[in-house]
C-alpha cells in the first residue's frame, strides 16, 4: 500500500492517496506505514483547505498518533489582533508532522494588548511554553493611520508598543515567543515605496518595520516570517480581502495554510525538531544522466542549457544549506569512482568536501542511511532524503518510516520547485554551535578515515588527545545548552526537555549544570554533554546527563562520568534511566560504569540506579581524555 500511496502523492493525486488512507481498517498500535502516509502528506505544499480537514480527520481516525518519535508536547497560544479559530487545527496539524505535539489556545478575538496587560488574563493563567503573536496590517495601521504616507514618529510608536508588549511577557512568563512579521495589504496604497521628510510609503513602513522586528530577535524571541509564507502562497491574492471584509480574517484559505504551516514550522524549531542533514542521490537527482554511462563531462549541469543550468541551481541550494548547520550526504548505487565528478567537472557547485558523509556502493539505499545515521550521530526522523526514484523512497521508508522524502525530477526545474516549497529547512535562530556543525562534521569525517589506518582504537585515540573543558551555565553556553536538551534524543538518560528557566531554577535549589566541549588535534567539535547535578545528603543525583552521539566510542563518556565521582567528593552516586523510543543506546550505560541496580518502576520502565564506587580489585572505567575546568 505504501508504494502505491507514494507514487499517487508524488504524482499530485492526493485525494487518491488519502483514499488510499481512508479505505483501511484502523489498527492499534499504528502500523509505521500509515504514521510514514500521514506525515508525508501534510508535509506536501499543495493542499487546498479541505484536503487538510481530511487529513486531519484521518489523524484524529486513527487516535492522533506521534508521526515523529519522542514528540514533544508544548502548549501553544495565539494571540492576534484578527479572526484565527481556522488556525487552531491547522497549527496542531502541522506541529504533529515535525514532531511536535501542541496543545493551541486561542484568547479573543482582537485582544493583544488586553490579554498582555492584564495579569491575571487567560495568557498567564494557562502558562504556555510558547506565545506567538501575529498582526494583520489593520493593527500596525491603528498606529500609523490609513494614509498613504506613515510618520516615521507613528512608526516608532508602534514599534515601541511591541517591544513593551514582549517585555511584559518575558517578565511575566517563562515561554518562548513567536513573532510573525508583516505581509503587504490586500488593497495596495499609492507612492508605496516614496521617502519625503518625516513620512515615508506604507510599503517602505512595512519594510523598515521588519526589519526592525528581526533585530528584536533574542534566546527567547524568534521571528517567523510570514512576509515570504505569503509570498509563496500567491501575494496579495493570499491577504484577506474577501475573508476579511465577511469574518475579520487576514488571510484568504490559501494564506491561512502556508501561515499556520510557517508557524507549525517556527515552533517545531524552537523546539528541538529541525532537520539537520539532506541525504541526497546522484544521478539524474544533483545532475542529469548517470555518469557510469555518458562520463563526468557528459552529465547535465552548468550554464549551457535550461536543465543543466536548472542542476546547477539545485546545487547551490544544497550548498547553501551548510552555513545553516545543515549537513550534506550523498547516497549512489553505483561503482565509487563515480565521485571523481566533483573534481574532473568544473561546472559542479558542489565539491566532494561539502559531503559530510559519503555511501557510494551497489547496498540497499536503507542500509546507508542507516550508515549515513550512524557517522552523522543522530536518527533517520532528523533528515530528509532526496531521490528521482520512487522505488528507492519507498525502501528507504519502510526501513526508516520516520524519514522525510522529496522526490526528484523529471526534470531540475520540478526538483527545485518542490525542495525550495516544502521549506523543510526553516530556521528562526540559529546558535554557533549550527554555524560550525558542517566544518565539525567534514573533522569528523577526516577522523574516520584516519582511524582506519591504526591497529587499534586505544592507539588512535592517543594519537587524537582528546580533550574536554567543562563550564557552568553561563551567558556564553546558555543557548547552546538549552538547544541540546530540545534536540538530544539518543544519547539521553531521562530526555528531560529543559529550558532556560528550568535550569535557572535548578541552580537555585543547589544544582549544578556542567556543559563539556571536545577538541582533538583535527580541532574543535564545540558543545557536546551536559550534565546536570543534584546534591543530596548521601549522594549526588545525576538529573540529566545528555552527550552529542557525534564524539560516541572515544571514552568521553567515561571521562565525563570521572568527572561526576570526582564532584561527588566520596558521596555515592545516584542515576535515573527513562527509556524512550529512542534512547535505547544508553540503556546499559550505568551498568557498564559499575553503578548497581536498586528498583525499577515498572508502569514507566525508569530504573534506578546507584554507584558506590569501584568494586574490590576493580578500577573506574577507562578514558584517553583530558579534562579541565573552566
Amino acid at each position: 500500500m505504501l508504494n502505491e500511496f507514494l507514487t499517487d502523492l508524488f504524482k499530485g493525486q492526493t485525494g487518491k492517496a488519502l483514499s488510499l488512507l481512508e479505505s483501511r481498517p484502523v489498527e492499534q498500535p499504528v502500523p509505521p506505514d500509515v504514521i510514514t502516509m500521514l506525515r508525508l502528506a501534510i508535509l506536501q505544499r499543495d493542499l487546498n483547505f479541505l484536503t487538510c480537514q481530511r487529513l486531519h480527520n484521518l489523524w484524529t481516525r486513527w487516535g492522533r498518533p506521534a508521526l515523529k518519535p519522542n514528540a514533544t508536547p508544548r502548549k501553544v497560544l495565539l494571540l492576534s489582533d484578527f479572526t484565527a479559530d481556522n488556525f487552531v487545527p491547522l497549527v496542531t496539524l502541522f506541529c504533529a508532522a515535525q514532531g511536535v505535539e501542541a496543545e493551541v489556545i486561542l484568547p479573543g478575538f482582537d485582544s493583544i494588548e488586553q490579554t498582555v496587560l492584564d495579569p491575571t488574563s487567560s495568557l498567564y493563567r494557562a502558562r504556555p511554553d510558547i506565545v506567538i503573536l501575529f498582526f494583520s496590517d489593520h493593527w500596525l495601521r491603528r498606529y500609523t493611520g490609513n494614509a498613504a504616507l506613515v510618520r516615521h514618529s507613528d512608526l516608532e510608536q508602534a514599534q515601541e508598543t511591541l517591544s513593551n508588549l514582549v517585555r511584559e511577557i518575558e517578565s511575566n512568563s517563562p515561554a518562548d515567543i513567536l513573532v510573525g512579521n508583516l505581509p503587504g495589504r490586500a488593497y495596495p496604497l499609492p507612492a508605496g515605496t516614496v521617502a519625503v521628510k518625516d513620512r515615508m510609503g506604507w510599503n517602505l513602513a512595512v519594510t523598515r518595520f521588519n526589519d526592525w522586528l528581526a533585530r528584536r530577535s533574542s534566546t527567547r524571541v524568534h521571528v517567523v516570517d510570514l512576509a515570504e509564507a505569503v509570498f509563496g502562497a500567491g501575494g496579495r491574492q493570499a491577504v484577506g480581502a474577501t475573508n476579511f471584509l465577511r469574518a475579520r480574517m487576514a488571510y484568504e484559505t490559501s494564506g491561512t495554510l502556508s501561515t499556520a504551516r510557517e508557524l507549525g514550522s517556527g515552533i517545531a524549531h524552537i523546539c528541538g525538531k529541525t532537520h539537520r542533514a539532506l541525504v541526497s542521490d546522484w544521478d539524474n537527482t544533483l545532475w542529469g544522466g548517470e555518469v557510469a554511462e555518458v562520463g563526468s563531462f557528459g552529465v547535465e549541469c552548468g550554464q549551457e542549457s535550461p536543465d543543466a543550468l536548472g542542476y546547477y541551481m539545485v546545487q547551490e541550494y544544497l550548498k547553501s544549506l551548510q552555513p545553516l548547520g545543515i549537513l550534506l550526504a550523498g547516497i549512489s548505487r553505483n561503482d565509487p569512482a563515480v565521485s571523481r565528478i566533483f573534481d574532473d567537472n568544473p561546472e559542479m557547485a558542489l565539491k566532494l568536501d561539502d559531503f559530510s558523509s559519503l555511501q557510494i556502493g551497489w547496498n540497499p539505499k536503507s542500509e546507508s542511511v542507516a550508515r549515513v545515521s550512524k557517522e552523522l550521530g543522530f536518527g533517520p526522523e532528523f533528515m530528509v532524503f532526496l531521490d528521482d526514484s520512487l522505488y528507492e523512497i519507498a525502501e528507504v521508508l519502510t526501513s526508516h518510516p520516520y524519514m522525510d522524502a522529496v522526490l526528484a525530477g523529471p526534470d531540475s526545474q520540478s526538483t527545485l520547485a518542490r525542495l525550495t516549497r516544502m521549506r523543510l529547512f526553516n530556521a528562526v535562530s540559529l546558535s554557533e554551535e549550527d554555524l560550525k556543525r558542517s566544518s565539525r562534521a567534514l573533522k569528523l569525517r577526516e577522523q574516520r578515515e584516519l582511524q582506519s589506518s591504526f591497529g587499534n582504537i586505544e592507539d588512535f585515540l592517543k594519537a587524537i588527545q582528546v580533550r574536554l573543558n567543562v563550564s557552568p551555565l553561563n551567558v556564553n553556553n546558555l543557548e547552546r545548552v538549552v538547544q541540546m536538551f530540545q534536540k538530544t534524543n539518543q544519547f539521553n538518560l531521562t530526555t528531560r526537555r529543559h529550558r532556560e528557566d528550568d535550569l535557572k531554577q535548578l541552580e537555585k535549589r543547589g544544582g549544578n549544570v556542567f556543559a563539556f566541549s571536545y577538541e582533538d588535534t583535527f580541532g574543535s567539535q564545540g558543545l557536546i554533554s551536559i550534565v546536570n547535578l543534584v546534591p543530596e545528603d548521601d549522594a549526588v543525583f545525576i538529573e540529566s546527563w545528555l552527550m552529542s552521539c557525534r564524539v560516541l566510542n572515544r571514552t568521553v563518556e567515561q571521562a565525563i562520568f570521572s568527572f561526576i565521582v570526582q564532584k561527588a567528593k566520596g558521596k555515592r552516586v545516584r542515576g535515573e534511566f527513562i527509556p524512550t523510543e529512542k534512547n535505547g543506546l544508553v540503556r546499559n550505560l550505568y551498568p557498564g560504569l559499575g553503578f548497581r541496580n536498586i528498583s525499577r518502576d515498572e508502569p514507566t520502565g525508569t530504573e534506578y540506579w546507584v554507584y558506590d564506587g569501584p568494586g574490590p580489585g576493580s578500577e573506574p572505567p577507562k578514558h584517553f581524555t583530558t579534562i579541565q575546568e573552566s
